[in-house]
């Protein structure tokens, strides 16, 4: 009996399951608002371009879709979106471009900064700031007045400027 009990309730979680991953019916229209934060992104649903954000109650064809959000020329979001008839269908999300910077200050004041290898440029007794960096990990080194040298490995989140500071001075902190 217990057997059959359990068999039973994991039918049901089964057949619940496929229900709720069931298509929206096609034929039908429906409603979307499509709202990003920042506004004006590029927005496009089943390959059809909507315009800028925010789109507000637009008709659209029920069923299922992809909506791509375009800002800067990143696509930002990729991802199904399901239409349903007679109702409105809402997105709304946070879009950030995956750029980043780094604002680099050195002990001692003055070194050549290189990012993943490459040379950025250098501090003169000020900060640098590397800009428009690719989101994930970097590896930032300064090369030393003192003949120093210090790395750090720096991630670099969307949309933000991550402060480090390399000391190349040989002290113990």
């Amino acid at each position: 009996m217990k057997y059959f009990s359990l068999t039973a309730l994991l039918v049901a979680i089964l057949a619940f399951m496929a229900v709720a991953e069931e298509p929206p019916p096609r034929g039908g229209v429906g409603k979307v608002t499509i709202i990003t934060d920042p506004p004006n992104s590029q927005v496009f649903l089943g390959g059809e371009d909507l315009g800028k954000s925010p789109i507000v109650e637009r008709e659209f064809k029920s069923g299922r879709h992809t909506l791509v959000v375009i800002d800067q020329g990143f696509e930002l979001i990729n991802e199904r979106f399901n239409v349903w008839p007679n109702k409105v269908n809402t997105f709304g999300g946070k879009t950030v471009i995956p750029k980043g910077h780094i604002r680099i200050t050195t002990t001692p004041a003055k070194c050549i900064i290189y990012v993943d290898g490459e040379h950025s440029d250098q501090t003169s007794g000020a900060a640098l700031t590397v800009r428009n960096l690719d989101a994930g990990d970097h590896v930032v080194r300064a090369e030393c007045s003192n003949r120093k040298s210090v790395e750090e490995l720096v991630k670099v989140e969307g949309e933000k400027t991550i402060e480090v500071h390399l000391d190349a001075s040989g002290k113990k902190k």
